[in-house]
């Protein structure tokens, strides 16, 4: 059924947040000093749809939109969109090698340990700095290129702590867009996946043509990560 993945898949631009909470002071002498107050760190996603989905092809969409509203917990599959370049893997392990490989339970604070790693090459890059990798419900931003090895287990620095951890045993990995997640939802999805709320939910307003109307939005989406 068309959901808020579909609102993305036709969004002509998309904002991220993936910012720690940082508060800055400047001094009346010109010195800046810093604090930070620990977070799970959210993602946030904000996107601009095109105004060119038919009302009469998508009332099922609407619907969809209407029961989750800004109160549910909704999923982005960038992978299954033309935004796929945002989480697109660039290491050297084959969709199958990343499907075989799973994380230990052993994972904490802001690293991922990962077994079942191909050993065939190992001066392969298991991930490279930036790749998204999905452990259990939540995805982590690899800060580091970790090589292949030659052992079968590598340890992943990642850009926040771990959640709601330690991880259950068995977990599979999901990288980029590849590999499939656990349940999230009562569904699994390929690639890495996002449980969100929305934040901004705009209004429509219909724009009449022959027999038809335009879906036209007055504003943006605004999802924040949903964290438990």
């Amino acid at each position: 059924m068309p959901n808020l993945t579909t609102i993305l898949q036709v969004s002509e631009q998309v904002t991220i947040n993936d910012q720690r909470f940082v508060g800055q002071v400047v001094s009346r002498n010109q010195r800046i000093a810093t604090s930070e107050i620990l977070t799970v760190v959210p993602f946030q996603f904000e996107f601009k749809p095109n105004d060119y989905l038919l009302y009469s092809q998508n009332r099922d969409l609407l619907a969809n939109l209407r029961y989750y509203d800004k109160s549910l917990t909704q999923y982005l599959n960038f992978g299954s969109t033309g935004w796929v370049n945002y989480i697109s893997y660039r290491g050297q392990m084959t969709p199958t090698e990343i499907a075989n490989c799973v994380f230990s339970t052993a994972s904490a604070a802001q690293n991922l340990i990962l077994t079942n790693v191909p050993t065939a090459n190992p001066t392969y890059f298991a991930v490279r700095a930036g790749d998204f990798i999905q452990a259990g419900q939540y995805t982590y931003i690899a800060q580091s290129d970790v090589l292949c090895g030659s052992g079968g287990t590598i340890t992943i620095p990642v850009h926040r702590n771990l959640i709601n951890g330690p991880l259950s045993s068995g977990i599979h990995a999901v990288i980029g867009e590849y590999g499939t997640t656990v349940a999230m939802g009562g569904n699994t999805y390929t690639g890495c996946t996002f449980p969100v709320i929305l934040q901004l939910y705009p209004n429509y307003t219909l724009m009449p043509i022959t027999n038809d109307s335009f879906i036209k939005w007055t504003g943006t989406f605004k999802a924040f990560e949903s964290v438990l």
